[in-house]
C-alpha cells in the first residue's frame, strides 16, 4: 500500500518506522513493503528509493523495524509506467513510459514509448535493485507487474500494441517481465525467494483474459518466481484497483483458483477479501495465502484478533475509499492511520465531566477516545438510534457493512462505561444540570434545500428520505445534485425499474468532481449501465407539478417528473452550541456541525479534539 510517508528524496522516515511498526506487531506473516522506485528518473513523488546505494541504511531499519515485531518483510520493486498518470501534475522533465501510445491515454501528457534498449536497462535497473533489498536484510523480494505499472502495460493487450518481440503473443507480452525476472534471479541467487504480483483482470475492454493469465503465470513460474500474487485493475481507468462498497467481495477468486490449479509455487490472493472469506479461499485450496491492505490500515491487529478469538473487536474495513482521496488520505474507522506517533492516547491528568451531544460517528467517536483517556463521558443522541448519517448510509445497498463500525463504537462506548442517552432533546438546562466541564457538540449536519420557485411542493423530497423510506418515488423521477449521493439514489431507483433523470448544476461527483475516482467509475458504470439520462452544467429555474424547468446552454427546457428528489449537500447543525456558549466552561464542536466533510475528517477531527481536553 502506498503511504507518501518517505521524504522528497526517497528516504525512510521516522513516520513511516511508526506505520510499518504496528502493521508487523498486529500479528502478520509478511509485510510488502509500498514499491520502491528502481531508477531516478522515473521516480514516483514520495515513494521509497533504492537506486543507488545511499538508501540501504534507511532500508536496513526498515527492515529490522519490521523484524522486531516478529514478521518478516519484502521489498516491492516497480516502475510505475502509466501510473504516474495518477498525479496531478509530473515533475518536469518527466515522461510517461509506454509500451505503446493508444487512444486511452489522456491527452497533453508527455509519452515516451520504449524502444528496445530501454528495456534492456530497465531488467538491469530491477535485478540491481533487488541486490540492494539483500543487502538491506529483507526475507523477500517482490515484482510489481499488475495495477497499470510499466511491466503491466506490457503484459495487457489493452495497452501493449507493440509489432516487435515485446507484443502481440501472450509469450511476447510476458516477455518484459520474464526477462525481469530471470535477471532479478541471477543477481539475487536461486535461494532468496522472489514473488510476482500480476492482474487477472485489467478491467477494461481488450484487457487480458483468465487464459491468458495462467499462460502469463507459467512463464513468470518457469522464469524463476516463487510464487504469484494475483490483483485486478489498471488503476487509471478501473474499478477493481481498490474494489470500494460497490464492488463485490472476492473479485479475484475465480481466475486466483486457475492459476493456482495451473502452477508448482504458492498463489497469493488479493481484493476486497475478508477475514471470513480469507479462511474459506485457503480451506477450499483456492489460495496458499492471503494478501490484504485496507483490512490492515483499518486494523493493524487485525490477525492477532482473529489469532485469539477476538473477530468481534476487529475495526473492520468498510471500503468506504477514504483512504484513496487525494485531498485528506486517512481512514474512517482508524483516524491514527499514518499519525501511529499519537498512540497509544496519554491518560488525563486531570479527568474531567464532559457531555457530548449527538450520536454520529463524529459524537461516537470522541466519547470513546476521551473515555480511554480518563474522562467521565455523557453521550446524548437526539434520535432513536446511535450512527447518524453513517447509520442512513448503511442503508444503501451494497453499503451494509458501514454498519459494522457502528457496532464497533456501540461496543467500545458499553466496554467503556460510556451513559448513552437515546431520544433525549438535549437543551441547556439539561445539560447545565450535569454540571460539566466541557461540552463536545457533534450534532452534524441537515439536508439542504433548493432555493427555486416550486421547491417546496409536495412531490419534491429529500434524497435521505427515499433511502430510509419515509418518501415514495413515483412515475417519472428528476433527482437534482450530482454528488455521491445523488448518483447512487438513481442508480438504486432504476435497479428498482423507475424512470430516472439525473440533474446537476456542475460536473458529476460534487461541485469541484470527485474526490476519489475508483468509487465513482463503479457508479459511473450504473448509470451507464442503466443508461440513465444526465444533464450536466445545468440550472434548475423552476418546478411545477408536472415538470423540472430547466437551463441548458441557455435553452429553456421542461423536463416531465412526477417526482423530484434532491441531493444538493448539507448544511451544519450547531444551535445547541450557540445557545450553550457562555453557560459551561469549555465548548467544541466537531464533525459536520462545523463544516459538512467526509467521515474520515469526521473521527480524525474527533481524534484530535479527544486527544487536546
Amino acid at each position: 500500500m502506498g503511504n507518501a510517508l518517505a521524504d522528497d528524496d526517497g528516504y525512510v522516515t521516522e513516520a513511516m518506522l511508526d506505520y510499518y511498526r504496528v502493521r508487523a506487531k498486529g500479528g502478520v506473516g509478511l509485510v510488502i513493503t509500498q514499491c520502491v522506485s528502481i531508477n531516478r528518473e522515473d521516480m514516483m513523488p514520495y515513494s521509497l528509493a533504492l537506486f543507488d546505494d545511499k538508501f540501504i541504511p534507511g532500508m536496513k531499519r526498515l527492515v529490522e523495524t519490521i523484524h522486531e515485531q516478529g514478521a518478516r518483510v519484502s521489498i516491492q520493486l516497480m516502475h510505475p509506467g502509466l501510473l504516474l498518470l495518477l498525479l496531478p501534475s509530473l515533475p518536469q522533465d518527466m515522461t510517461i513510459k509506454a509500451p505503446a501510445i493508444t487512444p486511452r491515454m489522456t491527452a497533453g501528457k508527455p509519452y515516451g514509448e520504449l524502444e528496445e534498449k530501454d528495456i534492456e536497462r530497465y531488467v538491469n535497473d530491477f535485478a540491481q535493485t533487488a541486490h540492494r533489498v539483500v543487502e538491506s536484510g529483507a526475507d523477500a523480494v517482490d515484482l510489481h507487474a499488475c495495477h497499470g505499472c510499466l511491466l503491466s502495460t506490457f503484459l495487457s493487450p489493452a495497452t501493449n500494441r507493440r509489432a516487435d518481440r515485446y507484443g502481440g503473443s501472450v509469450e511476447n507480452r510476458t516477455r518484459f517481465t520474464r526477462e525481469a525476472v530471470e535477471a532479478i534471479r541471477r543477481e539475487v541467487g536461486r535461494e532468496f525467494p522472489l514473488t510476482v504480483r500480476i492482474n487477472g483482470n485489467d478491467d477494461v475492454e481488450g484487457g487480458v483474459t483468465p487464459g491468458e493469465v495462467v499462460q502469463q503465470a507459467v512463464i513468470i513460474e518457469s522464469a524463476g518466481a516463487d510464487a504469484i500474487g494475483i490483483s485486478s485493475g489498471l488503476e487509471y481507468w478501473s474499478t477493481l484497483m481498490a474494489p470500494s462498497y460497490a464492488t463485490p467481495e472476492g473479485i479475484t477468486v475465480s481466475v486466483t483458483e486457475k492459476v493456482k490449479r495451473a502452477l508448482e509455487v504458492p498463489v497469493i490472493a488479493a481484493g476486497k477479501i475478508r477475514p471470513e472469506l480469507a479462511d474459506q479461499i485457503v480451506s477450499e485450496g483456492k489460495a496458499d495465502f492471503i494478501a490484504m491492505g485496507r483490512p490492515l490500515l483499518a486494523d493493524p491487529e487485525l490477525p492477532d484478533k482473529l489469532r485469539n478469538g477476538r473477530s468481534e473487536d476487529i475495526r473492520r474495513c468498510v471500503y468506504c475509499n477514504n483512504c484513496m482521496k487525494l485531498a485528506w488520505r486517512s481512514c474512517t474507522v482508524n483516524p491514527f492511520l499514518y499519525k501511529e506517533a499519537m498512540l497509544p492516547l496519554i491518560p488525563a491528568k486531570s479527568p474531567k465531566r464532559i457531555v457530548v451531544i449527538g450520536g454520529g460517528i463524529a459524537g461516537m467517536q470522541s466519547a470513546v477516545f476521551l473515555a480511554e483517556r480518563g474522562h467521565h463521558v455523557y453521550l446524548y443522541e437526539a434520535g432513536s438510534e446511535l450512527g447518524g448519517q453513517w447509520q442512513l448510509a448503511s442503508n444503501v445497498p451494497g453499503k451494509e457493512d458501514y454498519a459494522y463500525f457502528i457496532s464497533y463504537l456501540r461496543r467500545s462506548l458499553d466496554r467503556l462505561g460510556v451513559p448513552v442517552v437515546l431520544n433525549a432533546q438535549v437543551t441547556p438546562e439539561k445539560v447545565l444540570a450535569i454540571k460539566p466541564d466541557a461540552v463536545i457538540v457533534a450534532t452534524g449536519a441537515a439536508p439542504q434545500g433548493l432555493n427555486v420557485s416550486g421547491a417546496a411542493l409536495s412531490h419534491v423530497v429529500q434524497a435521505n428520505d427515499i433511502i430510509q423510506g419515509k418518501a415514495q418515488a413515483n412515475g417519472r423521477v428528476a433527482i437534482i445534485g450530482g454528488s455521491i449521493l445523488g448518483i447512487e439514489v438513481a442508480a438504486l431507483l432504476a435497479e428498482q425499474g423507475k424512470e430516472v433523470s439525473l440533474i446537476s448544476h456542475g460536473r458529476l461527483g460534487g461541485r469541484k468532481g470527485p474526490e476519489e475516482k475508483i468509487t465513482f467509475r463503479a457508479l459511473m458504470k450504473r448509470l451507464l449501465d442503466f443508461r440513465i439520462p444526465m444533464y450536466l452544467k445545468t440550472d434548475i429555474l423552476e418546478i411545477t407539478k408536472d415538470f423540472v424547468i430547466l437551463s441548458l446552454d441557455g435553452e429553456i427546457f421542461s423536463l416531465p417528473a412526477d417526482t423530484v428528489i434532491l441531493a444538493v449537500g448539507v448544511r451544519p447543525v450547531d444551535q445547541i452550541a450557540e445557545e450553550l456558549e457562555g453557560l459551561v466552561p469549555d465548548i467544541y464542536k466537531v464533525g459536520d456541525c462545523v463544516v459538512p466533510g467526509n467521515a474520515a475528517q469526521a473521527t480524525f477531527g474527533a481524534a484530535r479534539l479527544a486527544t487536546e481536553i
